[in-house]
């Protein structure tokens, strides 16, 4: 048995180390429990081409519009880069769109999601999807164009499902857009050298301050609070942690997994149900790496489009030449050559293209330490609404165990910023629990 801490922290990603590195900073005592053989949880940067791709979280949304993560870059010293904007181009599979039917379908995108942001201010049924507005017949998204152009417009539409990780055909309408007004966009950026530079800082600051520890290949089996009122965390391998108070940064995916006794006394019945209908998304990262560079590396980023599901492939690098390719939620079980081959005939129809000479890809579906990417947005389905992700946040146990992580970030869920601003708010929450405690 280990030596007690004030709070455990189930969790090294950036929910757990926000946690983990501001309550340090406030005095308290804190043990980190992580499952992985690293820290970062879906922030997890790979480095095997020589430079930093992306496997999990990669840019800075809202990069002047107030992302928290700038605040903690400059804090931790950290460089961080603003990306200059682009449309990018558009593909289908047999090569580029001219540029007239561009503008055509870009107006007619911003004109739908307008349109359904307007509808949907409205009542509307908990069975109406964004497929039913967006993909009708009378949305504006097939305003002026040919059958075929059509075709090409539905496939644009469903570059929200990149996004999302769930189909426009599962996500709810109604509560379409709900954040839009307070989420982090507009302007992107990157932490120069990967997220894993941050998610390293984190650490080394909190173990700075003397107060922070981190056990990594510890995977928990079971959380109680015991008669007298203190919080146990139980590995597999027969350790067990005490504390005063304990934070879960468990993702959703794998929090849906966990078995009914893992938390005792177990969790509300509420909380549970909300757990079991919240809904996880879809999508992994690909990166492509070349002995050669056979794209216009000024075109980029690389929409390409099609009814199963739109790619999107970002140039990261001309030398050595490397895509990083968004794979969504239905094409995640093409390989990596058979996504080359869709990209390199889209992109270059042509070109006789060199085949990739590494590829890494990320498997967050499969994962059993996250079983999903991020949660996603509201779906289609009775009594499902945003508050869903309220009830994820609330602590249990008079507040000794509380719950982070971006899907119980209201208004920030799939996020960086929903994951760092949780870990803020349950530090901020157990600190004062704390003190009262101590004063009490």
């Amino acid at each position: 048995m280990s030596a007690s801490s004030d709070v455990l922290i189930i969790g090294a990603g950036l929910a757990g180390l926000s946690a983990a590195y501001n309550l340090s900073k406030a005095g308290k005592t804190v043990q980190v429990v992580e499952a992985r053989d690293r820290i970062g949880g879906r922030a997890w940067t790979d480095y095997s081409f020589g430079f930093p791709v992306e496997l999990g979280c990669m840019a800075i949304h809202g990069y002047n519009q107030g992302n928290p993560v700038l605040g903690y870059a400059k804090t931790l010293g950290l460089e961080t880069k603003l990306l200059p904007a682009s449309p990018g181009t558009l593909f289908t599979k047999d090569g580029p769109l001219d540029a007239d039917l561009t503008r055509r379908l870009h107006t007619n995108i911003f004109l739908a999601m307008s349109h359904m942001n307007k509808v949907t201010s409205e009542p509307l049924s908990d069975s109406s999807s964004a497929a039913d507005i967006l993909l009708s017949s009378s949305s504006p998204l097939y305003t002026g164009l040919s059958e075929t152009e059509k075709e090409k417009a539905t496939a644009l539409a469903r570059a929200a499902e990149i996004g999302w990780g769930i189909s426009l055909e599962e996500a709810s309408a109604h509560w379409s857009g709900w954040a839009s007004g307070v989420a982090f966009a507009g302007s992107d950026g990157i932490v120069v050298g990967g997220y894993g530079k941050l998610v390293a800082a984190l650490r080394a600051a909190a173990e700075e301050t003397g107060k922070a520890s981190f056990v990594l290949n510890a995977h928990v089996s079971k959380v109680d609070k015991t008669n007298d009122g203190r919080i146990q965390i139980h590995t597999s391998n027969g350790q067990v942690y005490n504390g005063r108070a304990a934070l879960s940064t468990i993702p959703l995916g794998t929090l849906k997994k966990v078995t009914d006794d893992f938390f005792d006394p177990p969790l509300p019945a509420r909380k549970s149900s909300v757990i079991s209908r919240t809904a996880v998304g879809i999508l992994e990262k690909l990166g492509l790496l070349y002995d050669s560079l056979w794209w216009d590396p000024t075109a980029g980023p690389f929409t390409i489009l099609s009814e199963p599901g739109t790619f999107l492939a970002i140039p990261i690098s001309s030398s050595p030449p490397c895509l990083h390719v968004l794979v969504p939620h239905g094409l995640t079980g093409l390989s990596a050559d058979t996504i080359h081959n869709v990209l390199s005939q889209a992109i270059a129809p042509e070109k006789t293209v060199p085949k990739p000479i590494k590829a890494i890809a990320s498997r967050w579906k499969d994962d059993e330490l996250s079983f999903g990417a991020t949660s996603s947005p509201v779906r289609v389905g009775e009594g499902r609404s945003p508050l869903d992700f309220a009830e994820l946040a609330r602590p249990v146990w008079g507040g000794l165990l509380g719950f982070a992580g971006e899907a119980t970030e209201l208004d920030h869920r799939g996020s960086v910023p929903g994951a760092i601003l949780s870990g803020e708010r349950e530090a901020r929450r157990i600190e004062a629990l704390l003190d009262w405690q101590y004063v009490v």
